[in-house]
């Protein structure tokens, strides 16, 4: 992550500052994902363990993503902090893909095997730990979201099995579907192209077009997680569609009533 400070008039610590907490942002992101499994897990088991979410506890459940972002700003600040072999090594690439020169910018960035004095390569074990820690911040909500998103599956299947009416059933079968969708959302638009986005580099492997679409889906991803639910539950589905026909059609007979109106005006003159 690069950031032009000469050209923005921003001081270098507020710069960096402020990418290192972006950084910290996906771990919150992902880990309220995370949470938000549990609660659904929760809400279908029906055994009264959504008590745990009373206002008592909830200041628990905000704090484990603010915790955890918490630790991916330090890992970021002193796992890859700027300096003159990252800052060389990195230099025509920045260079290249942004027009920019690496001096009048702050950056963080991993380099596993910069270049020594002699231009020759060494293992910067500071950047495998911090990926390690990073890796291991992602694997704990990935886990929940899996464990929960299947005994969800689970539980969705049973009710379906033992529903009451065909009511009953029919609903449950757009709740799992939309189950289906929600786990998968995040699975393949969050976790695999960050797993992606920090492994390879590893392997010296130039992973520069994702940095982009990975900022992207960070961003848009919480309005993304509702749309299963409100297009696979014919409640909402059918609410939302009716609505938009009903300010289509308001709209037609507005323009309706204008011609019409001016139709008359027209043959009363003659």
């Amino acid at each position: 992550m690069v950031v032009d400070v000469k050209n923005r008039h921003l001081s270098p610590w507020i710069a960096e500052v402020c990418i290192e907490m972006l950084c910290g942002f996906i771990a919150v992101t992902v880990n309220g994902i995370a949470i938000h499994f549990v609660y659904r897990f929760f809400a279908l088991e029906r055994q009264g363990r959504l008590r745990y979410f009373n206002s008592q506890f909830l200041i628990i459940w905000f704090s484990i993503p603010l915790l955890a972002g918490t630790i991916w700003f330090f890992v970021t600040r002193f796992a890859f902090p700027m300096n003159k072999p990252t800052t060389e090594y990195i230099r025509s690439t920045v260079k290249q893909y942004f027009n920019l020169n690496i001096d009048d910018c702050v950056y963080g960035a991993a380099v596993f095997y910069p270049l020594d004095e002699n231009g020759k390569k060494f293992i910067s074990w500071r950047s495998f730990i911090g990926l390690s820690c990073y890796l291991t911040l992602l694997t704990i909500p990935f886990l929940i979201i899996l464990v929960c998103g299947a005994k969800s599956w689970r539980k969705v299947k049973r009710l379906l099995e033992h529903g009451e009416s065909e009511f009953a059933r029919n609903l449950q079968m757009q709740l799992y579907r939309a189950l289906i969708v929600q786990t998968i959302i995040p699975i393949l638009f969050f976790f695999i192209p960050f797993g992606v986005l920090f492994i390879l580099p590893v392997f010296e492997i130039n992973v520069q077009f994702l940095s982009g679409p990975v900022t992207v889906v960070l961003a848009v991803y919480p309005a993304i997680d509702s749309l299963p639910t409100l297009l696979c539950v014919d409640y909402y589905r059918i609410a939302i569609f009716n609505y938009f026909k009903y300010c289509r059609c308001k709209n037609t007979r507005i323009e309706g009533t204008g011609d019409e109106s001016v139709s008359r005006a027209y043959q009363t003159t003659n």
